[in-house]
């Protein structure tokens, strides 16, 4: 795996062609903006659901996009296909993009693709001696079957992918890029099992766009009376939902009125037969917009994450930025270090989550050291440590294909 330690000697400086939905390119597209090095940004999310680009809160730069409409115009094709309840309604989203992004390439040194819409992009780059590189930001197909097939099979349900069609584009940009960067090293090892050659992968944890905020906000005063548990995220049983209310129940009974449980998210059609009698001291307040989430994640003690399968959960990160103590998974992807910045436990293991939960609830010291060190972690990061990865990897990745 392509681990960078210090800068090939290298003098080019590369100009970059990111293809990328917002909410997990913001932070390397304004990186890259501010050094001057972004030629175009193709990507989702650029609007406001009326028409109007480029609003205050996703407020990068109005020129990182010349096609006028391109990163509008998949978006309400997908909005339009989940409307008419279409089957695979990515696929209306990520096509058209895919597509959009192919025309007129610019001149540029590297094609950063990320998602499913970077394959044709990808094959016009080379042809013009573009390096490409593929930015897989969750498990790929296969990887994500054998974590979750079980699982579902044990609630009477058989796990398929939305799309095949855009799980096998996935696959083939991962083959077909010169690099690949993996954002943790659940992924990394998915991508090893599925053929990709070691030396090709870079590991890139990526970051939140909301961390900055986060971690200038102080945390409210807390009694610890009450050790309120907080996750977000979709709901589902890939997510660990299952798990984490079954684990729920035990320590409730431990614990009685000293602790409660807040999910935040939407329910998927497989975990909506557990949201259906919620065990008592849970609040399931579904979809919240992001500014109440991070109230919620501000005033929580403890985070819980369990999911099994995960490129790198945003929602983590953010947890982590909060200052919440965050229990999660390895395949859950997290920036944390066990025992250092958060407890990692095995996914799919409701008594390790009940072992970890009363650990943190018995020790107070324990939970606030761990969360103290989270909040400096994610700030070196985000300060310090994001774009000089990503710089190195780029580097590198010149060097051995300039």
């Amino acid at each position: 795996m392509g681990i960078i330690t210090q800068l090939p000697k290298s003098t080019s400086v590369p100009s970059i062609w990111l293809i990328s939905r917002v909410d997990q390119a913001s932070i390397l597209a304004q990186h890259l903006a501010a050094q001057k090095r972004l030629v175009r940004w193709d990507s989702f999310w650029r609007h406001d659901g009326t028409g109007l680009v480029q609003p205050q809160s996703r407020n990068v730069d109005t020129a990182l996009c010349d096609i006028p409409g391109r990163h509008l115009l998949p978006d309400l094709l997908g909005q339009a296909a989940q409307r008419l309840r279409l089957p695979a309604r990515n696929l209306y989203s990520d096509i058209p993009l895919s597509l959009l992004a192919a025309w007129n390439p610019p001149k540029a040194s590297i094609l950063h693709g990320q998602g499913n819409y970077s394959l044709p992009a990808m094959r016009r780059a080379k042809a013009r001696n573009i390096i490409t590189i593929s930015d897989v930001t969750g498990q790929l197909a296969e990887t994500r079957h054998a974590q979750v097939a079980d699982e579902y099979a044990a609630h009477g349900k058989r796990y398929r992918e939305i799309s095949d069609f855009l799980a096998g584009r996935r696959t083939a940009e991962a083959q077909y890029a010169d690099a690949v960067f993996a954002p943790s090293e659940a992924v990394a090892n998915g991508l090893e099992r599925a053929g990709i050659a070691q030396d090709k992968i870079y590991l890139i944890p990526f970051m939140s766009r909301h961390c900055q905020t986060l971690l200038a906000r102080q945390r409210p005063a807390r009694d610890d009376a009450t050790i309120r548990l907080l996750y977000v995220g979709n709901l589902s049983l890939a997510k660990g939902t299952a798990h984490l209310l079954a684990a729920w129940k035990t320590i409730r009974r431990q614990f009685r009125l000293r602790v409660e449980l807040v999910l935040i998210g939407a329910a998927q059609p497989c975990a909506r037969g557990l949201l259906s009698n919620l065990p008592d001291g849970v609040r399931w307040l579904g979809p919240l917009p992001h500014d109440q989430v991070a109230d919620h994640m501000l005033a929580t003690s403890i985070f819980v994450f369990p999911s099994l399968t995960e490129g790198s959960s945003l929602a983590t990160i953010e947890a982590m930025a909060a200052g919440c103590a965050v229990i999660t998974t390895f395949d859950a992807g997290s920036p944390v270090i066990n025992h250092q910045s958060g407890l990692i436990i095995p996914p799919r293991d409701s008594a390790a989550l009940v072992t970890a939960v009363s650990a943190l609830i018995t020790q107070p010291a324990i939970r606030h050291n761990l969360a103290l060190t989270a909040r400096d972690q994610i700030a070196w990061d985000l300060l310090h440590a994001y774009g000089a990865r990503v710089d190195l990897a780029y580097e590198s990745i010149l060097s051995r294909h300039g």
